[in-house]
């Protein structure tokens, strides 16, 4: 998988990570991060990662 594939390439989150942490009861940021590690290394997605995962969350249109 190519490095754009990844949300978090430090700790190699994808999308599909993201969806399948929600599914299992994440249910805000913070979650999904403890559940992935989701922008928990050089923090350069965490823009991004925070968005798509509210985004998945139904929080913002």
């Amino acid at each position: 998988m190519g490095k754009d594939k990844y949300i978090c390439p430090c700790f190699k989150v994808t999308k599909d990570d993201i969806k399948k942490a929600i599914e299992e009861g994440a249910d805000s940021f913070k979650k999904v991060k403890k559940a992935t590690h989701l922008a928990a290394g050089c923090g350069h997605c965490k823009c991004k990662a925070k968005k798509y995962t509210k985004k998945r969350l139904g929080k913002i249109k």
